[in-house]
């Protein structure tokens, strides 16, 4: 009872598909329901089905109220939920779209229960031999399905299925045998021929039906065969419905797309066209068909169904797409047809109705012509995108982020990093956010050296010009730039100006100006009252709103004499505009220029290197190296940009200029380090810049990650990424490994192979760069591992305390063979148990029989790279001593000390022998991005391992061991 009230639905549910055992619904229903004790003498209309004569009044009476009271509303209520489902869907043209334009997700937030409710009361409370409890049974089985209730779904279709096939004098036949068919025809359907009144008065058996919502069951379930054998047998039925033969072409369609078969599933939906309900749903299928064969390559077929999709569509979205779909699809082969389809998007962007749609139709405009390569053009129309961008924050953010790849290309590069800077990197794709994240802080670095470039070579230009010319240019610069500031021309000027002459003119009415009380005719007042404004306020542009102190201050601290800002910040105040200024900021004499110079050769070295290592855009530094050595072909930095010159000719496969330039360094420069580096392939690094690595390293091994990031970031803006050792790039690269930065870690990576070929850290840079391109198959693969224990063996226990004897079965047991192993090693001695008695302080000792193990002590080493030396050892033993276990594990004696324990080896000689084989390959071959100052060899026996660890230091132990053996440890 309780159980009844809290769950009704489910309740009545239960008691009909089970009490209904001998229910046929048309005609002769019965129905034994199992009543709370309260409601026994309650008799529903349903149980009295079969009591008396179903007359023809009765017929009607109970056929209107089923349809009408109950049928039509719950009918009704499931169309509501599934149009509101449609509303929540938003299309993503650019994937493929899902089959249906809602989600049972969202169908199931919905008041199905309602619909439950409403069948199995239009159920009850009617006589049972009315024409719509097939229907009843069958909405009730659609609600469930949309409430991925299945399992509920598939009761209902399959007691529908029982229930409602063809009886003989009430009793069973089976279904799709041959007392069932008719003529020697194996079916399994509901033969619908019916008289002309029973087709006007009653709705067509709904078991054919069912079959067709259980395939769509089946195939949310992922249940593949089932739905599949079920449609291919209604499809060779002789008397499945032809009304329900384009339902079959939508859910064999469904079926097929849903096993990934795109072009038979385009096929079949074709022919299932006329099921969408309207002319929207008629075009999103068209839409959808395109591009299912399109994924098949029948590229004529695709471009035929997006064009009927443009035809057809009111979503100018679906319209866009479809046309950069066509475009797509026939750029080759039509020339003429993306031309076409470009003049199409921009005269949708002159109609009213595609207003709100201006900034995608200008973008997908763009798009059209970066396939023509037409960048220029391509720009414009993307900054009519942002300019036309209302609210929509994702659009605006795509199109910054594809006119900054244009203006990349264009070599706009300042242009380039402003345009990154307006993009909302999480609103973008990864591939589109990974490659900002890569561009992004190099990029505003060589826009910022180009802007001080540009700016020196502005002045170097106007300080060429003959004395007179510049003059006259500097007093019209300086006019242009006071009246962008809303600078008077002079102080004494009144506020409102005159063209005229500047003198106290007469008043017509003979009052004396300077005596009257009046302020705006007293200039005395009016001259005074500037001063104190001018004083207080300083000189403010004349614009309107103008007590927004911090908007002007902002306003009119950003305007210098190029409008740019400067590459570093010299000097907070700001020098006031007067031609002196002006002449004082151009290098006049040979000390300016060549302080402009310097500044100019600095800048352009720094945009090459950016290019070359951060970017990873050779020809982008080639020429800007190439015209740093055509302008400044008597400077000092001639050697290095000759160097970097002859690396990224070989990037580039330009051996010939790799070489010459190579000659060109060894004649000009036989002694300088940059040519023995490119000599020898030996660098000679300063004792300073030695120094700056090791603290770089140090930081990084000992775990102090965003101190070494910021200082190798600044180091690098001096030293250049050559500078860095393969060691310290390695370890970079682990580092951003740990904090899931894939797409650093694999230029770090790739950079050791092509900076330090022959390095031994190049082959484990090139096998970890392996493993991190399958990180995402691999995490998966051990997401989804399952491991099972094996069942144990139960073990009797025997009671020590019990004196009665048990009779024990004995079992027979086939013999087994053990191999006794020639010595046991053991893990730790025996100690014997304690005796009360004052003990002396831990002393260590040694015996060359005790089992030792190999311990390798890390110094200030963080757990990253200890992990990382540990896996190292690992894989090394596994490829040396393959047939030996040697276990490693991982002990932290104090906060600067961790030590890697391998074995124990039998005793002292065995793991001698192994430090002794294999202490000189850890730096070449083990662990050669450590240097060997972070760790040392030795061996331990369990007994001192014991005490080192109750000490808690090292110190002791291994002056023990060096004493013991000076040559080895």
């Amino acid at each position: 009872m309780r159980y009844f009230l809290k769950n009704p639905y489910q309740s009545l549910l239960g008691i009909f598909l089970i009490s209904c055992t001998i229910s046929v619904a048309q005609p002769n229903t019965s129905v034994n329901i199992i009543k709370p004790e309260k409601y026994q003498n309650r008799v529903l209309p349903a149980e009295k089905s079969g009591n008396k004569k179903f007359t023809t009044p009765k017929r009607l009476y109970n056929n209107t109220v089923s349809h009408f009271n109950y049928f039509y509303n719950a009918s009704e209520k499931l169309k509501d939920i599934i149009i509101a489902a449609k509303e929540q869907h938003k299309e993503d043209y650019t994937e493929l779209l899902p089959f249906y334009n809602y989600s049972l997700d969202e169908t199931a937030k919905g008041q199905i229960d309602s619909i439950i409710y409403k069948c199995t009361a239009g159920i009850l409370l009617h006589d049972l031999r009315n024409d719509w409890v097939d229907q009843f049974y069958l909405l009730m089985g659609n609600a469930y399905l949309h409430r991925k209730d299945f399992d509920s779904a598939t009761q209902v279709f399959n007691y529908i299925n029982y229930a409602f096939a063809k009886k003989d004098d009430g009793y069973d036949l089976p279904i799709g045998s041959n007392a069932s068919s008719k003529s020697g025809a194996f079916s399994v359907s509901t033969d619908e021929k019916r008289s002309i009144w029973k087709k006007m008065s009653a709705p067509p058996p709904a078991r054919n039906e069912s079959f067709l919502l259980q395939t769509r069951n089946f195939i949310e379930q992922g249940k593949y065969e089932e739905a599949e054998s079920l449609l291919q047998i209604l499809a060779s039925d002789i008397y499945f419905p032809a009304r329900l033969k384009t339902s079959w072409n939508e859910y064999n369609a469904y079926l097929l797309y849903n096993e990934k078969q795109y072009d038979s599933a385009a096929y079949y939906l074709i022919k299932a066209l006329p099921n969408a309900l309207n002319q929207s749903e008629t075009a999103r299928w068209e839409y959808l068909i395109g591009q299912l064969f399109a994924i098949s390559s029948k590229d004529s077929l695709s471009t035929l169904f997006f064009e009927r999709a443009i035809k057809h569509t009111n979503d100018p979205l679906m319209d866009i797409y479809a046309r950069l779909n066509i475009v797509a699809l026939n750029a080759d082969n039509q020339k003429d047809a993306l031309n076409y389809h470009l003049s199409q998007l921009l005269a949708m962007a002159k109609k009213e109705k595609f207003q709100q749609y201006r900034d995608l139709i200008y973008y997908a405009a763009a798009e059209l012509e970066i396939r023509q390569k037409q960048y220029k053009q391509a720009e414009e129309l993307l900054k009519k995108s942002i300019l036309f961008n209302d609210g929509n924050n994702l659009q605006k953010s795509k199109s910054y982020y594809l006119l900054s790849e244009i203006q990349y290309k264009l070599k706009k590069y300042i242009d380039a990093s402003n345009s990154q800077d307006s993009i909302t990197i999480i609103l973008l794709n990864k591939t589109a956010a990974n490659n900002i994240d890569f561009k992004k802080d190099p990029l505003k670095k060589i826009a910022l050296a180009l802007i001080a470039v540009n700016r020196e070579d502005s002045l170097q230009k106007i300080a060429s010009l003959p004395e007179s010319e510049r003059i006259l240019f500097l007093k019209t610069l300086l006019k242009q730039l006071r009246k962008e500031k809303g600078i008077k021309e002079t102080d004494n000027e009144p506020s409102f100006g005159s063209a005229m002459n500047n003198a106290v003119q007469a008043d017509l009415f003979g009052v004396d100006n300077l005596n009257t009380g009046f302020y705006f005719t007293n200039n005395n007042l009016k001259t005074k009252g500037l001063s104190d404004f001018k004083a207080k306020w300083g000189n403010r542009p004349n614009i309107d709103n103008w007590r927004r102190q911090s908007a002007v201050d902002k306003n009119f601290k950003s305007i210098n004499i190029d409008n740019e800002p400067a590459l570093t910040k010299t000097n907070t105040t700001i020098a006031p505009l007067s031609m002196e200024s002006l002449m004082d900021s151009l290098p006049l004499t040979n000390e300016k220029l060549q302080q402009s110079n310097k500044l100019i050769s600095t800048s352009l070295l720094s945009i090459a290197m950016g290019f070359q290592y951060q970017l990873n855009d050779f020809s982008a530094a080639i020429d800007t190296y190439e015209m740093l050595s055509k302008r400044f072909s008597e400077s000092s930095i001639l050697e290095e940009v000759w160097f970097q010159l002859n690396y990224c000719y070989k990037k580039n496969n330009e051996l010939k200029k790799a070489d010459s330039v190579k000659q060109l360094l060894n004649d000009f420069y036989p002694k300088g380090k940059k040519n023995q580096l490119l000599q020898t392939g030996v660098e000679v690094k300063s004792d300073n810049n030695n120094q700056l690595y090791a603290d770089i390293y140090n930081q990084f091994i000992e775990g102090k990650f965003e101190e070494a990031i910021a200082n190798k970031n600044k180091a690098d803006a001096k030293l250049g990424n050559s500078f860095w050792s393969p060691q310290l790039i390695y370890i970079e690269s682990v580092y951003y490994i740990k904090q899931k930065q894939d797409s650093i870690a694999k230029l770090r990576l790739a950079s050791i192979s092509s900076l330090f070929p022959n390095s031994p850290i190049a082959e484990k840079a090139k096998t970890m760069l392996d493993v991190l391109n399958k990180r995402a198959e691999i995490e998966a693969y051990l997401t989804n591992l399952t491991i099972e224990r094996p069942i144990e063996t139960e073990e009797r226990k025997i009671d020590l305390n019990t004196t009665q004897s048990q009779q024990i079965p004995i079992i027979a047991k086939t013999p087994t063979i053990v191999k006794v192993p020639e010595k046991v090693i053991p893990t730790a001695p025996i100690v014997s148990a304690i005796i009360e008695k004052k003990t002396l302080p831990d002393m260590y000792s040694f015996n060359t029989e005790d089992s030792q193990y190999v311990a390798i002590a890390l110094y200030k080493v963080d757990p990253v790279f200890v992990n990382e030396a540990k896996n190292a050892f690992n894989r090394f033993n596994q490829d040396r001593y393959y047939g030996q276990k040697l276990p490693i594990t991982v002990i932290r004696i104090n906060e600067g000390e961790q030590l890697l324990l391998m074995g124990p080896f039998a005793n002292a000689a065995e793991a001698s022998t192994y430090t002794d084989k294999n202490k000189g390959l850890a730096a070449s071959r083990i662990i050669p991005w450590l240097t060997p100052d972070k760790y040392s060899f030795s061996i331990i026996s369990p007994s001192n391992l014991t005490i080192l660890r109750k000490k808690g230091e090292t110190t002791d132990y291994w002056q023990m061991l060096k004493n013991l053996f000076p040559d080895k440890y």
